[in-house]
C-alpha cells in the first residue's frame, strides 16, 4: 500500500494540509523543528486509514480537530496491488465519525460506514491498525525512555504483551496467596464466633408450643366469659316463662290425675253393673233392673269419654314438656355448666390447668400460683345459686350477682395469661434473634467458604495461564528467532556496519546481539542508545519486509518519525544509505522526519514544515 496524496482541513496543526503527487519509491524527507507539523503529516495517515493516531485513540479522535473548528477531515489516495483507492474520513466535534472508500478506476463506493471502512480495508490489506502500527509506522521515542528502543523490538518480537502479562498475573497472584490467608482467617474466626453461640436450636419450637397452650388457654377463658354472659342475661326470661310454663305442667297434671280418677271408677261401676247384676240387684233392691242396665251403660259411656279426655291431657301435658319445659331446663344446665366452668376456672390454680411443659417453664419464671382469682363474698355463695338457677329457684338478681362475680375472676386470670403470654413472646423473640444471629453468621461462613472456593480455583486458573503464556512465549521466541535468521542478518549487518550479525531472545524474554568484534553475544542493553535504535530499526523494516510477504503486497510504504534520534553524523549517514537500499525493495516509499535535510543521499522528495505556518501545500 503506497500514499500518493494526503489532503487533510482542520487536522491538529494546520487549517490545511494539501501533499499531491507524492512519489510511490524512495525517501520522503519531512524536514523541520520541533512544533514544525511533521508528526502532524504522520497523525494525518494514521487517522485517515483507521480513525486514530499512536498517541489518540478512536474514542478520543476528536481531540485532533483544529483549534477553533468543529470538525476535521483527511483523504488519501493510495496505490495496491496495482488498483488506485480515495479514502476519506472526518470527525466533528461531537466524536461522530463519517468514513467513505472509493475506487477511483471504477468510480464506486466500496464503503461508506466506518465500520464497512475498517471491513474493507482489513480484507484489501490483509491487517488492520495494530498490525501497521508494529511494522509500518515507527512513532517518536522518548528520549527519557531509557528502555524504549527495548521495549519496541519486543513489542515487534511479539513478546511485551507476553512479559507485561506474566508479570501482571504473578502479581495477582501473590496478591492471591494474600487474599487466601486473610479469608482463611476471617472464616476461622466467623466459625469460631459460631461455635460459641451455644444456642439450643429446640428452644423455639418448644416456646413456641407453650404460647400455642397458653394462647388457646387465654382463648377458652375469653369463650367462657361470653358464654356465661350470653346463658346469665337470657335467665330473667328464661326463670319468668318457665314459672309460667311449669304452673300450666302442674295444672295438666292434676287435671289429668282427676281423669284418670273418675275413668277408673265409672268404669269399675259400669263394668260392675253390666257382668254382675245379680249383685247389683242385691246392692240395689230397690232399684229396677233396666235402671240399673241403663246405669251401667252411662257409667261406661263416661269412662270412654274421660278416657278419651284424659288422653288429650296426657299428650298436651307431654307437648308441654317437649315444647317448653325441656329446652328451658336445657338452657339451665347450659347455665350450670358455664358457672361451674368459670367458678372452676376462677377457684382453681393454673398450674393445675396448664400443660407440663407450660408449667414447668413458669416455673422455672419464679411464678406465684394465687389460688383463687378474686376474693368477693359472692364467691362463697356461687355453687349454691349454681344449683338454684339449674332448677329455676335463684333469683335473677343472684344469677346476676354471680355472673358479675365469675366475669371479675375470668378477667383476672386472663391478665395473669396475658402477663405470661408476655414473658413467653420476650423470650421467643430473644430466642429468634440468637437464631437469626447464628444464622447470618452461618451464611457468612458459606459466604467466605465460596468465596475460598473461587480463590483456589482463580488461583488454578492464573497458575494455567502462567504456564500457557510460558509456553506461547517459547513458542513466539522460536518464530522470532526463526525471522531473525531469515531476514534479519543482511538488514543488521547493513545498519550497524557489519559490527552485529545476527540478534536473539532467550526465553526470559531478553535480547542479545552476536557481536563480530568480540565473538559472543552481548545483552541489548549493552549497547549504546544509537545502535540499540539502529538494531530495533533494523528489526522493524524485517517485520515490515515479513507482513508485506505474509499479505502479498507488491508496494509498501513505512513511516519512520525521528529515526536518527541519537544517532551521530556517520551513523545517521549510514542508516540513510542502508534505507535508500531498502526503498529498492517491497518497502518501496519510506517516510522519515528530521531537524534538519539529511546530506550524502538522494531524496524522493523533501518537504519543509515550518514553525506557526497552518498552512502546506506541496
Amino acid at each position: 500500500m503506497i500514499i500518493t496524496s494526503v489532503i487533510a482541513d482542520n487536522f491538529r496543526k494546520y487549517a490545511h494540509l494539501q501533499l499531491d503527487n507524492l512519489p510511490n519509491q524512495g525517501l520522503i524527507a519531512l524536514i523541520g523543528g520541533n512544533e514544525s507539523g511533521k508528526s502532524t503529516i504522520g497523525d494525518a495517515i494514521q487517522f485517515g486509514l483507521f480513525g486514530r493516531t499512536d498517541q489518540v485513540p478512536a474514542e478520543d479522535a476528536a481531540k485532533l480537530i483544529h483549534w477553533g473548528a468543529n470538525k476535521a477531515s483527511v483523504a488519501l489516495r493510495l496505490q495496491h496491488r496495482g488498483h488506485e483507492y480515495r479514502l476519506i474520513r472526518s470527525i466533528d466535534s461531537d466524536g461522530n465519525v463519517a468514513a467513505t472508500l472509493f475506487s477511483t478506476e471504477e468510480e464506486v463506493t466500496l464503503a461508506d460506514t466506518p465500520e464497512s471502512v475498517e471491513r474493507q480495508l482489513k480484507a484489501l490489506f490483509g491487517y488492520y491498525y495494530e498490525a501497521f502500527s508494529k511494522a509500518f509506522y515507527w512513532g517518536q521515542q522518548s528520549s527519557s525512555a531509557k528502555d524504549g528502543d527495548s521495549d519496541n523490538l519486543r513489542a515487534i518480537a511479539g513478546l511485551k504483551e507476553h512479559a507485561n502479562i506474566s508479570a501482571q498475573l504473578e502479581r495477582e497472584q501473590q496478591e492471591r496467596v494474600q487474599t487466601l490467608k486473610e479469608l482463611q482467617a476471617r472464616r476461622q474466626h466467623t466459625a469460631n464466633a459460631v461455635d460459641t453461640l451455644h444456642i439450643d436450636e429446640t428452644q423455639l419450637p418448644h416456646f413456641t408450643t407453650i404460647s400455642a397452650d397458653l394462647q388457646d388457654r387465654q382463648q377458652q377463658l375469653t369463650l367462657l366469659g361470653q358464654r356465661l354472659d350470653k346463658e346469665s342475661l337470657a335467665y330473667p326470661n328464661n326463670l319468668e316463662t318457665f314459672q309460667r310454663v311449669d304452673n300450666r305442667s302442674r295444672q295438666i297434671g292434676r287435671w289429668t290425675l282427676m281423669t284418670l280418677l273418675v275413668f277408673l271408677v265409672a268404669l269399675v261401676v259400669g263394668l260392675f253393673l253390666m257382668f254382675t247384676p245379680e249383685w247389683g240387684n242385691k246392692l240395689l233392691s230397690g232399684v229396677a233392673s233396666s235402671t240399673l242396665d241403663f246405669i251401667g251403660r252411662s257409667a261406661i259411656r263416661l269412662a270412654s269419654v274421660t278416657a278419651l279426655s284424659g288422653a288429650v291431657l296426657l299428650v298436651y301435658g307431654w307437648y308441654v314438656e317437649m315444647r317448653h319445659l325441656r329446652p328451658l331446663h336445657n338452657q339451665a344446665r347450659h347455665l350450670r355448666k358455664a358457672f361451674e366452668e368459670s367458678y372452676q376456672a376462677c377457684t382453681q390454680p393454673l398450674n393445675r390447668v396448664l400443660p407440663t411443659d407450660s408449667t414447668d417453664y413458669l416455673v422455672g419464671k419464679h411464678v406465684e400460683w394465687p389460688e383463687a382469682s378474686t376474693t368477693h363474698p359472692d364467691m362463697a355463695s356461687i355453687p349454691a345459686w349454681t344449683q338454684q338457677a339449674s332448677q329455676y329457684k335463684a333469683k335473677a338478681l343472684y344469677v346476676h350477682s354471680a355472673a358479675d362475680t365469675l366475669n371479675v375472676g375470668l378477667a383476672n386470670r386472663n391478665k395473669e395469661m396475658a402477663e405470661y403470654v408476655d414473658w413467653l413472646n420476650a423470650d421467643i423473640h430473644t430466642a429468634e434473634q440468637q437464631l437469626a444471629h447464628k444464622a447470618q453468621l452461618q451464611a457468612l461462613v458459606t459466604q467466605q467458604e465460596d468465596a475460598l472456593e473461587y480463590e483456589h480455583r482463580q488461583q488454578i486458573v492464573t497458575a494455567t495461564a502462567l504456564d500457557l503464556l510460558k509456553r506461547d512465549a517459547s513458542h513466539s521466541i522460536a518464530r522470532f528467532n526463526q525471522l531473525v535468521k531469515t531476514r534479519c542478518p543482511e538488514l543488521l549487518q547493513r545498519f550497524t556496519q557489519a559490527h552485529y550479525k545476527s540478534l536473539e531472545i532467550t526465553p526470559e524474554f531478553s535480547l542479545k546481539l552476536l557481536s563480530e568484534e568480540k565473538g559472543d553475544f552481548l545483552d541489548f542493553n549493552e549497547i549504546s542508545t544509537g545502535t540499540q535504535r539502529q538494531v530495533a530499526l533494523a528489526m522493524r523494516i524485517a517485520l515490515a519486509n515479513a507482513l508485506a510477504d505474509a499479505t502479498k503486497t507488491d508496494k509498501q510504504m513505512l513511516f519512520l518519525d525521528e529515526p536518527f534520534a541519537f544517532f551521530d553524523p556517520e551513523r545517521t549517514n549510514n542508516t540513510l544509505q542502508s534505507l535508500t537500499e531498502t526503498s529498492k525493495g517491497v518497502i518501496s516509499q519510506i517516510w522519515l522526519t528530521a531537524q534538519t535535510k539529511p546530506e550524502g543521499v538522494k531524496l524522493a522528495q523533501e518537504i519543509h514544515c515550518a514553525q506557526g505556518n497552518t498552512t502546506l501545500k506541496v
